[in-house]
């Protein structure tokens, strides 16, 4: 017997004492039976070492949906004729709605367009009497116009097939001809101009939500809801229990009609909300939170289901194999450590052990002789 072990069991020898002082327990890692022989007060229970996996990973409860949504405004001036159907996806150069019976189209892009761009026919002029002198100079030659509008006005050109690919953000005759082309392909007149408020520009493609303007109203204000047209996992946390939930993680998912697929944790907030509350005075345990956004690695797995609670799982560290006693097993020693009572018979003698993980109430040791199926003294 080592020296360590000989202060152990001079602590408690022979006695099955259940040491509450410096013990942690949270759950019953197996049935717990009575010791065979006890010399306390009160009868021991024991459980067996069993050789086992732990796991930190969690379960947590998400929400499927399409993710916050945003509100779609019209600038234009008229009355809107015309909406698409809630549950309608929308993609480039698609109708978003329409005024005066006159499309106001979805472009992609990251800057909206806040001024007219294109360059009209000249006017038909009656013809002029020949100048009386000649010019002194030729006329200044205009600068083109340019900027990050044009640029997005050229692109979504170019993806829709109007234009070829250019490098410059300069508004050209080539520009000007595609912009009159892509009007012919919407019953417009060809007037190679393009009005801000005949355009909405987004970030990609979108599925309405909701409906904010009813036909006959006037243009000029909210026309529609629209949120991301895949489906997300919005999960909140517990703003101190964020172990293990990082930006680009993977994770497990249930969803609510039944499928198991795998996510992608795309973003997690920083501005904790308050606690949610249904009243319940109990709920003043429950703490600030922050909302992690989820995609679904597979969008098929969510066919036929929009909405509806998902159970999130976190990976986290793992142990294979180990042996495993539940925490509440542990007796915390004087000179500091811990060990397990092991029966054997009608005696008990305690054991130092090195703790390993810790996960679900169960805890990781490593210890002289233990081996599974010893039967250990627990509290709980």
């Amino acid at each position: 017997m080592s020296k360590r072990s000989r202060r152990v069991v001079a602590l408690v020898t022979g006695a099955v004492v259940v040491a509450g002082a410096g013990v942690v327990g949270f759950r019953i890692f197996d049935r717990p039976e009575k010791a065979l022989a006890s010399d306390g007060p009160d009868p021991a229970l024991t459980v067996e070492i069993v050789r086992t996996d732990l796991s930190q990973a969690k379960d947590l409860g998400g929400q499927l949906g399409y993710g916050a949504g945003q509100t779609i405004k019209s600038h234009a001036e008229g009355t809107i004729t015309w909406r698409p159907k809630v549950g309608t996806s929308l993609g480039r150069g698609e109708v978003l709605f329409r005024v005066d019976d006159k499309p106001v189209v979805l472009f992609f892009g990251g800057t909206p367009l806040f001024r007219t761009l294109g360059k009209a026919a000249p006017p038909v002029s009656p013809p002029s009497t020949p100048p009386s002198a000649p010019p002194s100079a030729p006329p200044a030659k205009e600068k083109p116009v340019e900027g990050p509008d044009v640029r997005v006005v050229k692109q979504n050109l170019t993806a829709l097939g109007f234009l070829p690919k250019t490098t410059t953000d300069k508004l050209t005759s080539a520009t000007t001809h595609a912009i009159k082309e892509w009007q012919k392909s919407l019953d417009l007149d060809p007037t190679g101009v393009i009005d801000p408020a005949t355009v909405v520009v987004l970030p990609g493609a979108v599925r309405v939500d909701s409906i904010k303007a009813a036909l006959g109203d006037p243009a000029a204000g909210e026309v529609l809801g629209v949120t991301a047209t895949d489906k997300v996992v919005t999960l909140p946390i517990d703003a101190d229990s964020t172990q293990g939930i990082s930006v680009g993680a993977k994770v497990k998912l249930t969803l609510p009609n039944g499928k198991a697929t795998t996510g992608t944790i795309r973003s997690v907030g920083t501005d904790a909300t308050p606690p949610p509350s249904d009243g319940n005075p109990a709920d003043g345990g429950k703490k600030p939170q922050v909302t992690a956004l989820i995609t679904l690695d597979h969008q098929a797995a969510s066919v036929g289901v929009d909405s509806g609670p998902v159970t999130v799982t976190v990976p986290g560290p793992s142990r294979k194999g180990v042996l495993v006693v539940p925490v509440a097993a542990l007796l915390a020693l004087r000179e500091g450590g811990y060990a397990v009572q092991v029966v054997s018979g009608s005696t008990t003698a305690l054991v130092g052990v090195k703790t390993g993980m810790f996960a679900d109430g169960n805890v990781e040791i490593t210890g002289a002789g233990l081996q599974a199926g010893q039967k250990v003294v627990t509290t709980s």
